[in-house]
C-alpha cells in the first residue's frame, strides 16, 4: 500500500503503513525510555545536552514529560518543568508515534502543522532535538568537533580535493563515502553540458507558476522567477537519458549503495536555478539555509539518497556555490543557522567549472546560500534513492507535498511557517 497523503496530513499516522507497531505515550516514557537511557542511550546523547536547559513534551488532553540532563544523566519526568525553556504540545498521539518513529521530523511536525510551542521555539528546539532522535531511534549525533577525516591510507583528507575520472575509484569512493560529498572535473563532454543547458533555459522559459514542476521567488525589486524546476524527465528526453548515461551510473556507483532512479518520486531529476537577482531578498527557499532532503522524516526509508549534479555553469564567489557539512550524513544534527559557522562545523563551498560533476548524500547537510557574484549557476540533479521508496511515497509525490503552497507557486520559509503556526 502506497500514501498519497505521506507528506501532508498530519494525522496519517504513517508508521502504521510500515507495520510498526501503536506505542503508548506514557508507558513509552514512564517504562521503555528510562530503560533505552539506562542501557547505553544516555552515554550517546548526554554530551550534547548536558547544561541545556530541559524540554517538555505533551499532548492537547495534558499529558505531558519532562526531558533534562543534570550532572550528565539524562531523566524523563512526568509533567512540564517550569525551568523548560521548550515546551511542545504535538497536536495528537499519531503524530508523536511519528516522531517517534522518524516519519516526522521536527521540521516536519512544523510543516504539517503539528505542534504548538507554548513556550520556546524552532529555534530553542534545536537544543534537544538531536538528542530526541537518537533517544527514540538510536540515530547517531553529529558531532562538529570530530573532523578527524582520514584517507586509506590513515593521512588526513584534504576536504576541498577535487577528483578527476582517472583518479582511483575506490579512492574516490572512500572520500564520498566518508565526507558525504564529491567533486570530479571534466566528468561531462562540453558538448553534452551545452546541450543540456539550453534544454534547460527552454525548460525555465515554459514554466508555469502554480503548476506542480517550478517553485517560484521574487527578489527585491518585485520580479517573480523560478527558482526549481522538478520532474525534468517527464518534459525532457535528453535530461530523463541522464539515468542511463554511462558516467552517471558510474559515479552512482561510487557510492556503493543500494539506490535506484526516481523519475516520478520526490521530484525526481531536478533542477536549480540560482540567478544573481536572488541576493538580498528573495522569498522562500531560493537561498537554502542548511538542511537535508530527507529533513521532513523518513529518511531510515527513503535513504541513502545518493544525487549526482550535473555543473551547467561555474560555481564559485563570482556567482553562487553549494556547501556542504563533511560527514554529516545519516546522523541527527543541531541546525540553528546562527550557530552554524565555520569556526563550529567542517563547512565546505565547493568550486566547480561547467562539465563538472558533485555527487553527494542527500541526508548529509548543505545549503545553496545566496549568489556572492554577478553571474548565474544552473545544476540539474540526477537523484537515486533507496528501492523502499516505492513502498511508501506514491507517484509524484514526496515529503515536500507538506509545505504550504507546494505545488501552486511560492513556498513560505521557516520563518514564515512560525508565523502561520503562531496565528493558527
Amino acid at each position: 500500500m502506497v500514501s498519497t497523503d505521506v507528506g501532508r496530513d498530519h494525522k496519517f499516522g504513517t508508521y502504521r503503513l510500515a507495520g510498526l507497531p501503536s506505542v503508548d505515550f506514557d508507558e513509552f516514557h514512564v517504562d521503555e525510555l528510562p530503560t533505552r537511557l539506562r542501557r547505553g542511550a544516555n552515554e550517546q546523547v548526554a554530551w550534547d545536552v548536558d547544561g541545556r536547559a530541559p524540554i517538555s513534551i505533551g499532548l492537547p488532553d495534558g499529558r505531558a514529560y519532562n526531558y533534562a540532563c543534570r550532572d550528565g544523566v539524562v531523566r524523563i519526568e512526568p509533567g512540564v518543568d517550569e525551568s523548560s525553556e521548550t515546551i511542545l504540545e504535538i497536536v495528537d498521539e499519531e503524530s508523536w508515534r511519528d516522531y517517534l518513529y522518524e516519519f516526522r521530523t521536527r521540521y516536519g511536525l512544523l510543516y504539517s502543522n503539528a505542534v504548538r510551542f507554548v513556550r520556546g521555539s524552532f529555534d530553542t528546539w534545536d537544543d534537544w532535538d538531536p538528542a530526541i532522535r537518537c533517544m527514540y531511534s538510536g540515530r547517531q549525533i553529529y558531532d562538529p568537533s570530530d573532523r578527524n577525516f582520514l584517507d586509506r591510507r590513515g593521512e588526513r583528507l584534504d576536504l576541498h580535493q577535487r577528483f578527476s575520472m582517472d583518479d582511483d575509484p575506490e579512492e574516490m569512493s572512500h572520500f564520498l563515502r566518508t565526507t558525504g560529498y564529491l567533486v570530479v572535473r571534466r566528468a561531462f563532454s562540453p558538448a553534452l553540458i551545452a546541450e543540456l543547458a539550453s534544454e534547460l533555459d527552454r525548460l525555465r522559459d515554459s514554466a508555469v507558476e502554480g503548476e506542480l514542476t517550478s517553485w517560484w521567488s521574487r527578489n527585491g525589486e518585485g520580479d517573480r522567477f523560478p527558482y526549481r524546476l522538478t520532474y525534468l524527465s517527464d518534459r525532457s528526453e535528453v535530461i530523463g537519458g541522464l539515468y542511463a548515461h554511462p558516467r552517471v551510473r558510474e559515479l552512482i556507483a561510487l557510492s556503493k549503495e543500494d539506490v535506484v532512479p526516481v523519475p516520478d518520486r520526490i521530484e525526481g531529476i531536478l533542477a536549480v536555478l540560482k540567478e544573481p537577482g536572488m541576493s538580498g531578498g528573495a522569498t522562500g527557499f531560493a537561498n537554502l539555509p542548511f538542511h537535508t532532503d530527507c529533513g521532513f522524516g523518513a529518511c531510515h526509508i527513503t535513504c541513502p539518497c545518493v544525487l549526482v549534479g550535473l555543473q551547467l555553469d561555474a560555481a564559485n564567489l563570482d556567482s553562487s556555490q553549494i556547501h556542504f557539512m563533511a560527514g554529516s550524513h545519516g546522523k541527527a544534527y543541531h541546525n540553528r543557522p546562527d550557530h552554524i559557522t565555520p569556526e563550529r562545523y567542517p563547512i565546505v563551498a565547493v568550486e566547480t567549472e561547467p562539465g563538472d560533476a558533485t555527487v553527494h548524500y542527500g541526508c548529509g547537510l548543505h545549503a545553496g546560500p545566496e549568489p556572492t557574484g554577478s553571474f548565474r549557476r544552473r545544476t540539474l540533479y540526477v537523484q537515486h534513492y533507496n528501492p523502499r521508496t516505492f513502498d511508501l511515497i506514491g507517484e509524484y509525490q514526496g515529503y515536500n507535498q507538506i509545505m504550504p503552497g507546494y505545488g501552486e507557486g511560492e513556498i513560505p520559509n521557516i520563518d514564515e511557517v512560525q508565523g502561520i503556526t503562531a496565528e493558527g
